[in-house]
């Protein structure tokens, strides 16, 4: 079973890392086009007019300011850059941006001899009569050049940017990027462990179900047994022994119906199938009547019953029924291990009432306070004895404190045990 919820993890985890890979890289591939569709967009749209007479030095003014235009551009990364004026017949250059000091690696010029060389024009910096533009675009590397003739063409203006950009698409959205990886990372690592909580669960829900089969078997075996020798050897026995070995029988046939009536409870409780009625419950009279139908138990017992509470209703809002179930075994598991006293306390705590029943028997050990409401929940025989006779009746409580969303919870010391509970106050208007 592990390596089954091993596989459906990886297979998930690889499904997600895939979803994930092919949303990066659409996201990245859009980034990379819009880059590549603007890049050069201040130098194509810089509208000199490079065929007027630009005398007194218009022509490099208008050069410089696209060149600004440029470098406050979102799109400039700045990986390479050159941009010169030329005279073409002399080869003299009026204004070369290398010397304005804003030139930026040898890309530029580098792509814009390449250019010139496949035009067939001899000359670094001389172009003749070459007038266009050349762009390649790429993933890694894009590059653009623009070359003009101003002056009836006596004037070479050239420009060539080169830029990465996926390298430049990666650092303008680095915020993105790092969300997007966080996202991945949070989501895979909750899938793996929703994948292990589902199989701590389902391993959980096994020893569960077999904690519940040896339960049920330990449970039955013993009065099953019984009542066999006592039907086996009915013929043996005289009138006066039948009648004895006869209530052996029911009470063992009630043990028995007992406990599958309160498994039964358990399920439907748990199920939702067990309607809940409910309605204004006095929590006091309610405690009242549980001590005066023990009563005759309470004085075979010699037990002292110190019942602490004001005059003033204690009212929730609950299934009458289910109530007087919780708190009858209360009552009864206080009365069966209890020394000499067992006392009960009602009290308001802000807007909610709380109920504790404390007896003075053995404590339990705090190893095993957390498993006490767990159903057939056993360690040896003294603790089995000292829940219940079938462990079945905490898990009774717990399921119907359970729907009633209530609060509960067991303490144990030398001073004695106190199981308790609260619930939100019912105020009737």
């Amino acid at each position: 079973m592990k390596k089954q919820y091993i596989r459906y993890g990886t297979i998930f985890c690889i499904v997600v890392l895939l979803a994930f890979s092919i949303a990066f890289a659409v996201f990245t591939k859009n980034k990379i086009d819009d880059y590549n569709l603007y890049f050069n967009l201040p130098f194509i749209t810089a509208n000199i007019d490079y065929h007027d007479d630009n005398t007194d030095g218009q022509l490099e003014q208008q050069v410089i300011r696209s060149w600004d235009l440029y470098l406050n551009y979102e799109y400039a990364d700045c990986t390479g850059f050159y941009s010169s004026i030329t005279d073409v017949n002399s080869g003299e250059v009026i204004l070369d941006s290398f010397e304005q000091g804003i030139h930026k690696g040898d890309t530029a010029i580098e792509k814009l001899n390449e250019i010139a060389y496949e035009a067939g024009i001899e000359g670094e910096k001389t172009y003749k009569k070459y007038d266009g533009v050349n762009t390649k675009k790429g993933i890694f590397t894009s590059t653009s050049v623009l070359i003009c003739l101003a002056e009836e063409g006596n004037i070479h203006v050239s420009y060539c940017i080169a830029g990465k950009p996926l390298a430049s698409v990666f650092k303008s959205n680095a915020r993105t990027y790092i969300f997007m990886l966080s996202g991945l990372t949070i989501l895979e690592a909750l899938i793996t462990v929703s994948f292990v909580m589902l199989y701590k669960n389902q391993m959980n829900y096994e020893v569960r179900n077999q904690k519940l089969t040896r339960g049920i078997a330990h449970e039955l075996k013993t009065p099953l047994a019984v009542t066999k020798a006592t039907v086996e050897n009915w013929d043996y026995f005289d009138d006066d022994r039948r009648k004895d070995y006869s209530k052996r029988i029911v009470n063992e046939v009630d043990h028995m119906s007992d406990m599958v009536g309160k498994l039964l409870d358990v399920s439907k409780i748990k199920e939702g199938s067990n309607k809940i009625n409910r309605e204004a419950v006095d929590l006091k009279k309610l405690t009242e009547d549980t001590i005066s139908r023990n009563g005759e138990l309470i004085r075979e017992r010699n037990i002292t019953i110190a019942f602490n509470h004001d005059e003033e209703p204690y009212t929730v809002f609950a299934d009458h029924e289910m109530m007087n179930m919780v708190l009858s075994n209360f009552m009864s598991n206080a009365i069966k291990y209890c020394d000499h006293i067992i006392t009960i306390r009602l009290n308001r705590n802000g807007r909610k009432i709380e109920f504790g029943i404390t007896n003075d028997g053995a404590k339990i050990e705090k190893k095993d306070l957390d498993k006490i409401w767990d159903i057939f929940y056993t360690t040896d025989q003294s603790r089995t004895d000292r829940m219940s006779s079938s462990g079945v009746g905490l898990s009774v409580v717990k399921s119907i404190l359970d729907v009633h969303k209530a609060d509960y919870s067991c303490v144990s010391g030398d001073k004695g045990t106190e199981f308790k509970f609260s619930m939100p106050a019912y105020e009737i208007a």
